[in-house]
C-alpha cells in the first residue's frame, strides 16, 4: 500500500498546459468569427430566432451543466453517497411543466426578456425587482463557474499556478468572446463544448475503471461505503423537533426539493433558459431540444456519480482510504487523480473538457445578464422604452449593440472580482446552494403568484419577493449572521443550529408565496383588472393558435 498523497505533489506537464491554452485561443476565435454578424439586438441576444432542436438541445445542456459538476458531483458522491442521484427524478416533474406551461407562455409572448412578462402582469416595479434578483443570481453562478477551472488548474499543478491568475485570464477570454460574438457565439461555443465535455467524461470513466482492480463490478460494490454518516443522520433527529430535520446536512427529501425548486426556477424565470427558448425556430424545436437536454443531463449526472465511486475505490485500493486533505479539500480529489493517473496529453484534454463546461455556463450567464441590464434597466428605465425594439433601425441598433458590449465588459469585470472571493464559502456543493441557488426561491415565488393567481397584486408580488429574498439570504448565511447578531445585540442565538445548505431556496419560496398572497389579499385596491389578462390560463387560451408558427 502506497503512502497517502499530498495534493501539492501534483505536477502539470507543459504539453497539457499548452492544450488548455490552445483551447482558450479557439474559444476566442469563435467570438471573433461571429463578431461581424452582430448588428442588432435581435441578433445579439436571440441569434435571429432560427435555431433548430439539435443545436438548441446541446446549448441548453451546456448551459444547465458546468465545470462545477465535473468537480462537485464526484466529490458529493463520496461525501453524501447515492442520495445525490435523486436529483435526476426532478425531470419527471420538469418535462411536463416546461412542455405545457413555460414554453407555450414565452413562445406566445415573444418577449426578449423574461421579466417583460412581470410588467404586463403587475407593473414595472415588480419587473425591476425580479430583474435585479436575476442579475445577483447569475453573477453568483458566473463567479462560481469561473472559480472551478481555476481550482482545477491550481490543483493539477500542485498549487504552482495561482487560482487568481487563472480566474483573471479565463474571465478576460470569456468576456471578450461574448462581447464580440453575442448569443450566436455563445450558443455555437456551447455546442462545441458539450461535445468536448462528453468526450472528456467518456475518457475519464474508461481510465478510472482501468485503475480499479475488478473494474465496474468493484466500483459498484463501493456504493454502500460512500457517504459520511455524520452528514447523513437518520430522520430520527426529528424526534427533537420538526425543525431538526432541516438541520440534517443531506436528506433524500431535502435534495429532491432543493433541486426541483432550483430547476423550476431555471425553466420559469431564468433569462438564460428563456432566451434560448426564443432562439428556436418553432415550439416543436424547443420541445425536442428539451427532451435532448433531459436525457443528456441524466446521463451526465449518473456518469459523474460513477466517477466519484471510481475515485473512492481507487484511493481505497491504492492508499487504504481517502487522503487526509480530502476532508477539507474534497473538490481537489478529481484534479489530483487526473494528473496522477492520466497520460500526458490526455490530461490536457480532460482539463480542457472541464474548462469547456465552465466556459459554456459563464458565457451564457454573461450574455443573459447583459440582455437584462440592457433591456430591463437601460431601455426600460432610462430610455423609457416599454418593449425592446428588434426592428431594423440602423442607427439605434448600432448604438444598442455598442452599449450591450460595454455592459458585457462591466459585468465580466464584476464576475471576476466576485470569483476571487468564492473560495471563502466552503465546498463546491455548498457554494452552489449558497451563492447560486439562494435567489431561485423568491424568483419562482413571484412568477407563481403572477401566473396562477388572479388575486395577486403588484404590492403582494413586490413585498413577497423582498421578504423571500431576505429569508433566503438569512438561511444561506445563518451561521455568519447569527454570530454577527450575537456580537452586536447579545441575542444568544445558537451558532451551530443552522439549516442545511439545501433549504434556503425552498424556505425563500415559501416566504414569498405566503407573504405575497397575504399582502395581495390585504391590498385588493391595488389589483389591476388588466393584469388578470396576463395569468397563464388566459394567455394560453387567447394565443394558442400562434404557438405553432415560426417566430420571425
Amino acid at each position: 500500500m502506497t503512502d497517502l498523497p499530498n495534493f501539492t505533489s501534483a505536477r502539470l506537464h507543459t504539453i497539457d498546459l499548452a492544450i488548455v491554452v490552445g483551447y482558450l485561443v479557439l474559444v476566442l476565435g469563435i467570438g471573433l468569427y461571429n463578431a461581424r454578424s452582430q448588428k442588432n439586438l435581435g441578433e445579439y441576444f436571440l441569434a435571429g430566432r432560427e435555431l433548430r432542436w439539435l443545436v438548441l438541445g446541446l446549448s441548453l445542456l451546456a448551459a444547465l451543466n458546468s465545470g462545477l459538476d465535473y468537480l462537485m458531483q464526484p466529490s458529493a458522491m463520496i461525501q453524501y453517497g447515492a442520495t445525490i442521484l435523486v436529483a435526476n427524478l426532478s425531470w419527471l416533474v420538469l418535462l411536463p411543466y416546461v412542455f405545457w406551461v413555460t414554453l407555450p407562455l414565452y413562445r406566445s409572448l415573444g418577449v426578449v426578456s423574461a421579466y417583460d412578462y412581470l410588467e404586463r402582469r403587475f407593473d414595472v416595479r415588480v419587473r425591476t425587482l425580479a430583474a435585479g434578483i436575476f442579475v445577483l443570481w447569475r453573477l453568483g453562478w458566473m463567479a462560481t463557474a469561473l472559480y472551478v477551472p481555476a481550482l482545477v488548474i491550481n490543483s493539477a499543478s500542485g498549487g504552482q499556478v495561482s487560482i487568481s491568475l487563472v480566474i483573471v485570464i479565463v474571465g478576460a477570454v470569456i468576456t471578450l468572446f461574448t462581447l464580440l460574438g453575442g448569443i450566436r457565439a455563445v450558443i455555437w461555443n456551447e455546442v462545441l463544448q458539450c461535445v468536448v465535455m462528453f468526450l472528456g467524461l467518456g475518457a475519464t470513466v474508461i481510465i478510472a475503471l482501468q485503475q480499479v482492480g475488478g473494474g465496474f463490478g468493484t466500483v459498484i460494490q463501493n456504493l454502500g461505503a460512500v457517504g459520511d454518516p455524520a452528514r447523513l443522520r437518520p430522520p430520527a433527529a426529528m424526534a427533537e423537533s420538526p425543525w431538526a430535520y432541516l438541520t440534517i446536512p443531506m436528506t433524500v427529501g431535502g435534495m429532491f426539493i432543493a433541486i426541483l425548486v432550483s430547476r423550476l426556477t431555471t425553466y420559469t424565470c431564468d433569462q438564460v433558459m428563456v432566451q434560448r427558448f426564443q432562439t428556436s425556430l418553432t415550439l416543436g424545436d424547443a420541445r425536442r431540444g428539451m427532451i435532448l437536454t433531459a436525457i443528456g443531463d441524466v446521463i451526465w449526472m449518473l456518469v459523474l456519480g460513477l466517477v466519484g465511486l471510481a475515485l473512492f475505490a481507487f484511493f481505497r485500493a491504492k492508499f487504504g482510504g481517502l487522503p487526509p486533505w480530502a476532508a477539507e479539500h474534497p473538490d481537489r480529489l478529481f484534479p489530483f487523480f487526473i494528473v496522477e493517473v492520466f497520460p500526458v496529453g490526455l490530461t490536457g484534454l480532460i482539463l480542457a473538457a472541464i474548462m469547456a463546461a465552465s466556459i459554456a455556463s459563464i458565457g451564457c450567464a454573461l450574455n443573459s445578464i447583459t440582455s437584462v441590464v440592457a433591456i430591463d434597466f437601460i431601455d426600460r428605465l432610462f430610455t423609457n422604452r416599454a418593449r425592446a425594439s428588434l426592428e431594423p433601425q440602423a442607427q439605434l441598433e448600432r448604438t444598442q449593440v455598442r452599449v450591450s458590449r460595454f455592459i458585457t465588459l462591466v459585468v465580466g469585470v464584476v464576475g471576476v472580482l466576485i470569483a476571487l472571493q468564492v473560495n471563502r464559502l466552503g465546498s463546491l456543493i455548498e457554494i452552489s446552494n449558497k451563492l447560486i441557488n439562494s435567489f431561485s426561491g423568491p424568483m419562482l415565488g413571484i412568477y407563481l403568484l403572477g401566473m396562477f393567481t388572479r388575486s395577486a397584486t403588484w404590492v403582494g408580488a413586490l413585498l413577497g419577493g423582498a421578504v423571500g429574498t431576505l429569508v433566503t439570504i438569512y438561511f444561506a448565511f445563518q451561521r455568519e449572521i447569527n454570530a454577527l447578531l450575537n456580537s452586536a445585540f447579545a441575542l444568544g442565538l445558537e451558532p451551530d443550529a443552522v439549516v442545511s445548505f439545501l433549504w434556503p431556496s425552498p424556505l425563500g419560496l415559501m416566504a414569498t408565496l405566503v407573504v405575497g398572497y397575504a399582502a395581495s389579499w390585504a391590498t385588493q385596491a391595488a389589483r389591476q383588472k388588466a393584469g388578470e389578462d396576463w395569468v397563464w390560463s388566459h394567455i394560453i387560451r387567447e394565443r394558442q393558435p400562434e404557438l405553432s408558427r415560426p417566430q420571425n
